[in-house]
């Protein structure tokens, strides 16, 4: 301690430790923050897609029963992007009939299995090619690598029912099966595979493919879509469309949070948080469906 005489000034530096109290706190903070946000993000992809994806089923289902009852459902190009095209089960997987939907992007395999644009639908003559996701979004395809061969994959569109045996399973790189027979076809399922727990798989290490062939009852196949320009199912795809979407759901996750502190400071704690943490809350599960379509197509 110092001891100051009269007429003296104290020129000693002020302490610090105030300051470096409120570094610690701020980035205590942030920490907290980013752990939260973290913690919303693996909360959405592996649990709350799983809600979005049955709604979805649902609701397509409905649309598909009604066109096959009324036959209106597509047997060949053009076909919507997200359009319901087949039913899809693997008894032995205990998959049970699945809407299999036209796209393979990430926006459409989001609602379910998806069928590759530029082959031909399941049941026609050809390669017909149906990818789905193995982590997120009600998973159907999370099974597929214990697959065996000789196992039925069913399959109902507007021409028919069909069922296919498995012939054998491989991984990117090895080589694909000669092409179908005259008068037969075949279906490739593609997922993502990995090892370890199902947040482990959030990073795959490959591709899975499993053929399965036709062997009889094959019909004629109708019109195809041109092939998607985006064959790489477990890369990342950037595109102008779904950004436009993040900023705007950001801007309105703003507007909602901005609102929520307005009520805040106007009216009690109670009322705010009754009016504002549910459309904040939306906003958000809005904004992180949004994002996800950012991740590779097969999580």
């Amino acid at each position: 301690m110092t001891i100051l005489h009269a007429g003296e000034i104290d020129a000693s530096p002020p302490p610090t430790g105030g300051g470096e109290a409120s570094i610690r706190v701020a980035g205590g903070r942030a920490l907290m923050a980013l752990s939260l946000v973290l913690g919303w993000c693996l909360l959405h992809l592996l649990v709350l897609s799983d809600f979005e994806q049955h709604h979805a089923q649902s609701a397509l289902y409905g649309e598909l029963r009604t066109e096959l009852a009324e036959g209106t459902a597509p047997t060949g190009a053009p076909i919507d992007a997200g359009a319901p095209v087949a039913l899809l089960s693997i008894p032995s997987l205990d998959l049970d009939p699945v809407v299999v939907v036209e796209g393979t992007r990430a926006r459409q395999l989001q609602s379910g299995p998806g069928h590759r644009r530029g082959t031909v639908l399941p049941g026609q003559l050809g390669v017909s090619v149906v990818a789905g996701r193995a982590v997120s979004y009600g998973r159907p395809f999370a099974r597929l690598p214990d697959i065996r061969v000789g196992a039925l994959v069913s399959v109902t569109t507007a021409q028919g029912h069909f069922e296919y045996r498995v012939t054998g399973l491989r991984r990117a790189g090895d080589p694909a099966p000669p092409a179908p027979t005259a008068g037969s076809g075949r279906l490739t399922l593609i997922t993502a595979a990995g090892t370890g727990s199902r947040l482990a798989r959030l990073r795959p290490s490959q591709t899975l493919y499993v053929d399965a062939t036709l062997a009889s009852g094959a019909v004629a196949a109708g019109p195809r879509s041109a092939p998607d320009p985006e064959p790489t199912l477990l890369a990342s795809h950037v595109d102008a469309g779904t950004l436009a979407e993040i900023a705007l759901a950001l801007l309105l996750l703003t507007a909602v949070l901005a609102g929520l502190v307005w009520a805040w400071s106007r009216w009690s704690r109670a009322a705010a948080w009754i009016a504002g943490a549910p459309a904040a809350v939306a906003v958000l599960w809005l904004t992180s469906s949004i994002a996800s379509r950012l991740l590779p197509a097969l999580l």
